[in-house]
């Protein structure tokens, strides 16, 4: 990586000046490409910018699609039905996504744990932006809990969650065929679910996703949130029989 940069002892020179400045500053929100074009390399139209070494080895971007599946680490869409890659593997499809934006994150630029997968509509929704608190990281804890996914697939965040509010709005993860595709996903697997419902011997195990499939956190989200009330009407009905009987 050092090797793609004119001088890398300047580059990260200047990488480290740049954050020590504050970190939503007007200096650092026009992004380390403005503060030091002249250690960075040009590209094909003389432009200064990153060298983009995740592009350049498909070995990369395989490692990279491989830890959410194929799918959009953000949206979990099936990124490789919907990018227009070629050529299979030695091509992988989606975009190689900066959790902490390299514009604003210069030393995070070549950093494994900043990388994901992403969709165009995510990756180009959020560009750049960083708010205060950051975003909900897709590989950390449960990041699906934070989340509310309708049955229709609209999503918001849980109350008081303002890293989920600022990735909800700032990926763009309610726009609208993202929604439409979800909820299609969800109310799909919730009439294969209310067909089995108090069956004999069927548990709500039986009933969630357990492999990597587009929206399988919002749809189990909704499975379990169907199958909880199924139980509590089958109890509030039980209760209205014994109270009959009683009387």
């Amino acid at each position: 990586m050092d090797a793609a940069f004119p001088d890398a002892a300047a580059f990260w020179k200047k990488v480290k000046a740049f954050e020590k400045l504050a970190e939503h500053g007007a200096k650092r929100k026009k992004g380390f490409v403005r503060y030091a074009p002249d250690v960075l390399p040009s590209d094909e139209k003389g432009k200064p910018e990153f060298p983009p070494v995740w592009r350049a080895d498909a070995r990369v971007r395989q490692a990279i699609a491989g830890m959410s599946q194929g799918f959009c680490a953000y949206c979990q869409s099936p990124v490789s039905s919907t990018h227009p890659g070629a050529k299979g593997e030695e091509k992988p499809p989606g975009q190689v996504e900066h959790f902490r934006p390299k514009a604003r994150f210069p030393a995070q630029a070549y950093a494994w744990d900043n990388y994901f997968l992403a969709c165009m509509g995510c990756n180009g929704a959020k560009h750049d932006k960083w708010p205060a608190g950051g975003y909900v990281r897709p590989d950390e804890g449960d990041p699906g809990s934070r989340f509310v996914f309708a049955e229709n697939g609209e999503i918001e965040a849980r109350d008081g969650d303002e890293q989920a509010r600022c990735t909800v709005e700032d990926f763009d993860l309610a726009r609208h065929w993202l929604t439409q595709h979800r909820g299609t996903a969800i109310q799909s697997h919730l009439d294969f679910v209310r067909r089995l419902m108090g069956r004999p011997g069927i548990q709500l195990q039986d009933m969630l996703i357990t492999r990597p499939v587009a929206f399988s956190e919002a749809i189990n989200q909704n499975v379990r949130r169907v199958w909880e009330n199924g139980r509590r009407k089958k109890k509030q009905n039980s209760s209205r029989g014994r109270s009959r009987r009683v009387r």
